[in-house]
């Protein structure tokens, strides 16, 4: 309850902040060297994954943006390629309409289709691959080690000590133990979920050309979802307390795949007096309100795990206290962090990067400093709204499906139920899942 709260706190603070302009916020105690070569750039993106490879790009295919200079940073050593034979991994996501819309803006979604989407780093190598005609090429082993706030830009030392940057902007797209965060003292709000995600590649029974059918089910322990990749293989995402992640990680394979089917068709969690309830009420619904008819569909049967597809991370919320201060901005997990029951961490990512190029876009126009504070503070604004909402919501859906208190479970089961055959409703919350991040 106390989380719940300080969350609606957050959510009620962003719009009465206020934002210093004072430099302190994002100087470093470890100064750039001022003996090294400084290269000057418009752009700084810290951070090469699929938040910052697309928010490059971004910056890339815009006209108002393209004769200004660009660097993406990224601190691996090298980047994955573009190849449809690779086996899948156990990095999937799923995009909403919002995020499809934007790599349809960015030049990258019909690539993105012809090599199976569904895989996260095909989708980060497309970017790339994109990126590569607008002559930007990710700076591999290159991680911010410090940055320093002058008077019209930000002087940024990187770890390899080589060169150093001086630019208009710096975009930290490094995830969610953000270094540049903490270089800046931004503090944030956070909580461990005491919950583990196990993820994994899942071989399904037989041949499948309609798999295109994502499942979740909501377990005592936590959901468990599949979501499609090909005819034969979907990819795992299941929740469970951190008291039972060791053990699932510990069984063999043929154990696990019992475990998995298990979860997602046994009838040991109903129970009989719920079903009985929500029965009776659905009789009364449908005497009186119009229902759609629902096909009914099993989940696809499970015969194998992909090997070494398996993994477990632990689970947990963040919410920075500030998306932006002078010349810097947060993006991505950097920013927010969310409980992946809904799928929504990277979408919301991508909205920040739909959200930030309107407003600085809009900037250049007004013939401004696009990096301005003044402009700045409107994404945050604009941002910390949607996403506390949708943190909040997120967590309070886990709350509500991780308590075993009968009545609160007779009520949630009779509210999927209504929702499931009452079909304006239904589309309703599709939509809204879509198209909101």
């Amino acid at each position: 309850m106390r989380q719940l709260l300080l969350l609606r706190r957050s959510l009620i603070a962003v719009r009465f902040s206020s934002y210093s302009t004072s430099s302190k916020a994002t100087i470093s105690h470890d100064l750039p060297n001022t003996s090294i070569p400084t290269e000057n750039v418009d752009i700084t993106i810290a951070g090469g994954g699929l938040v910052g490879s697309a928010m490059a790009l971004a910056f890339a295919s815009s006209p108002i943006f393209k004769n200004h200079k660009i660097v993406l940073l990224e601190s691996q050593s090298k980047l994955p390629k573009v190849s449809k034979n690779q086996s899948y991994s156990n990095r999937v996501c799923a995009l909403n309409a919002q995020s499809i819309n934007l790599f349809e803006k960015l030049g990258t979604w019909d690539l993105m289709k012809s090599i199976r989407v569904q895989k996260v780093s095909r989708m980060q190598s497309c970017l790339l691959e994109r990126l590569k005609q607008f002559n930007i090429e990710p700076r591999l082993n290159s991680r911010v080690k410090s940055f320093e706030n002058e008077e019209n830009s930000i002087r940024i030392k990187l770890q390899d000590e080589k060169i150093n940057l001086r630019t208009g902007l710096l975009i930290a797209a490094d995830g969610y133990q953000s270094s540049i965060r903490e270089m800046a003292r931004i503090p944030t709000m956070q909580w461990n979920y005491d919950q583990f995600g196990i993820v994994a590649t899942l071989q399904l029974a037989d041949n499948m050309p309609d798999n295109i059918v994502a499942w979740q089910r909501f377990l005592p322990t936590g959901p468990v979802a599949c979501l499609p990749l090909s005819n034969t293989h979907s990819s795992l995402v299941w929740t469970v307390p951190k008291s039972m992640h060791k053990t699932l990680m510990n069984l063999s394979d043929e154990q696990f795949v019992d475990e998995v089917n298990k979860a997602f068709t046994s009838d040991v969690y109903k129970k009989n007096g719920i079903i009985s309830i929500t029965e009776r009420l659905r009789s009364y619904w449908q005497q009186v309100i119009p229902v759609s008819s629902t096909l009914l569909q099993y989940p696809p049967v499970i015969i194998n795990i992909q090997p070494k597809s398996r993994a477990a991370f632990p689970l947990s919320l963040l919410n920075s206290n500030q998306y932006v201060a002078p010349r810097l901005v947060l993006v991505g997990d950097s920013a927010h962090r969310i409980h992946p029951m809904a799928g929504q961490g990277v979408n919301m990512g991508f909205g920040d990067i739909v959200c930030l190029m309107k407003i600085l876009e809009q900037a250049v126009r007004d013939g401004a400093d696009f990096s301005s504070l003044t402009y700045l503070v409107d994404y945050e604004r604009q941002r910390q709204l949607q996403c506390l909402a949708r943190l909040l919501s997120i967590d309070s859906l886990n709350r509500l499906y991780s308590t075993k208190f009968s009545p609160i479970v007779a009520l949630r089961s009779v509210g999927l139920s209504f929702v499931n055959e009452f079909s304006p409703l239904k589309k309703f919350f599709a939509k809204q899942a879509a198209y909101s991040s």
